[in-house]
């Protein structure tokens, strides 16, 4: 189920990455539907912030039960990272215009970057978790 996740979640990223670029642009109608593609992505974006906050609810989860506790530290200190990142984001979504949105275009980069860097961290400790099993 959470590499089923993580696609999802790369493939979203993709689609951040995509609307960032067509907001980067200097083409007035670029940025308008750049912009308009975040604002798209909302829903997606609060379901990132789901994936981290259900992962740290469970105290039964992968992660939880079966790595030992720097390697959990990281991960839960990612999950707030980026829900905080995202819910800031989202904030500032709203006040941005076409004109604007280039300010908001570093932003979204790193957040892009954060959970992908997030997403690989997962997965090696997913592998860990599998060889530790079998």
């Amino acid at each position: 189920q959470l590499r089923k996740e993580h696609l999802e979640i790369l493939r979203l990223t993709e689609k951040i990455q995509d609307a960032l670029s067509l907001a980067s642009r200097d083409e007035f109608a670029a940025r308008q539907k750049g912009l308009a593609d975040l604002r798209g992505l909302h829903h997606g974006l609060l379901g990132i912030c789901q994936h981290c906050g259900s992962e740290d609810g469970v105290l039964e989860s992968e992660y939880h039960h079966h790595l030992d506790g720097p390697k959990y530290e990281v991960i839960s200190a990612q999950h707030q990272g980026i829900s905080r990142n995202i819910n800031s984001f989202l904030r500032e979504l709203p006040l941005v215009t076409a004109d604007s949105v280039v300010d908001v275009v570093p932003r979204g980069a790193d957040l892009v970057d954060l959970i992908r860097e997030h997403i690989a961290y997962e997965e090696e400790m997913l592998g860990c978790i599998e060889s530790s099993i079998t």
